[in-house]
């Protein structure tokens, strides 16, 4: 996906949150804020994905407010919210479907989308997102390709949730290799966090997407590992916006399951669904 008017004015609201996460000066929130505006600008391109964009300006501003985690704290209690829901939702999810429904709602938890909030009471939220479902469902779809699978996570806390899924498709006996961030970008998962949750249990290989602070997927710059992975998946499954908005723009690759939930405009209008859905959709 390419990046739009609407993408810009987002990103540079979340520059200001992510400053005011770290620093109180508004000298220097300001400056992070003007200098992500001026690289912006700068980097503005139709021919380039809007996640390689992004992470430029978000290193942009981590490097003028001086952290290289602005959202440490926010993933810590993420987590620690993520385990009570899902101590209390567990009786629900108790087949491959459900499994996938649990991983949509999940990604609820962010913090990269302008208008878009966590919910406070997370278990009620998860409840009454359970009962309504996935607005687009190719569960069926996907289940049957899971064989070979290379799993992209997107956030904390999600990731808890992405472990179910995980451990549904292992029953299935697919051979599941999973993909975290590098290093911390907005509130994704690293390798901290997938130890953490324990996906290295479950999952039969664990990788990084390589290049350091980067949102979605930059196959230019994935490990060995991973690219091995690719070649020989039947399935890649693909958590949340910006790991769609990414792959998105490669042709070659085996069949995507988009499972997330719908936050901003130009994402729904690209998948042509409602915003605020949730949706398990199979790219051939």
């Amino acid at each position: 996906m390419r990046i739009t008017n609407e993408c810009q004015d987002c990103l540079l609201s979340r520059v200001r949150f992510e400053a005011e996460l770290v620093t109180g000066d508004q000298r220097l929130i300001d400056e992070a804020i003007e200098a992500a505006r001026q690289l912006l600008t700068d980097l503005f391109d139709d021919d380039v994905p809007a996640p390689v964009i992004a992470s430029a300006v978000h290193r942009c501003c981590y490097r003028i407010v001086g952290s290289d985690d602005p959202y440490r704290s926010l993933k810590y209690n993420d987590t620690l919210t993520a385990r009570d829901v899902q101590t209390k939702v567990m009786p629900l999810i108790n087949d491959f479907h459900s499994a996938v429904i649990a991983a949509t709602i999940g990604n609820a938890i962010d913090y990269g989308v302008a208008g878009h909030s966590v919910a406070e009471d997370f278990v009620g939220y998860f409840r009454d997102e359970f009962e309504t479902g996935l607005y687009h469902d190719d569960t069926a779809g996907i289940e049957s390709l899971a064989r070979r699978v290379v799993y992209f996570t997107d956030n904390t806390g999600e990731i808890l949730f992405d472990r179910i899924l995980i451990e549904e498709l292992k029953n299935l006996g697919a051979y599941v290799t999973v993909a975290v961030k590098e290093s911390p970008m907005l509130n994704d998962a690293t390798l901290k966090e997938a130890r953490d949750a324990g996906i290295e249990e479950v999952a039969d290989h664990l990788t990084t997407t390589g290049g350091g602070a980067e949102l979605g997927v930059n196959l230019d710059l994935i490990p060995p590992d991973l690219a091995e992975a690719l070649k020989s998946a039947t399935l890649v499954i693909s958590k949340g916006l910006a790991n769609y908005e990414s792959l998105s723009h490669y042709t070659g690759l085996p069949p995507v399951a988009c499972l997330m939930m719908v936050k901003c405009d130009p994402i729904a209008r690209d998948l042509d669904v409602p915003k605020g859905v949730k949706i398990a959709k199979l790219l051939r």
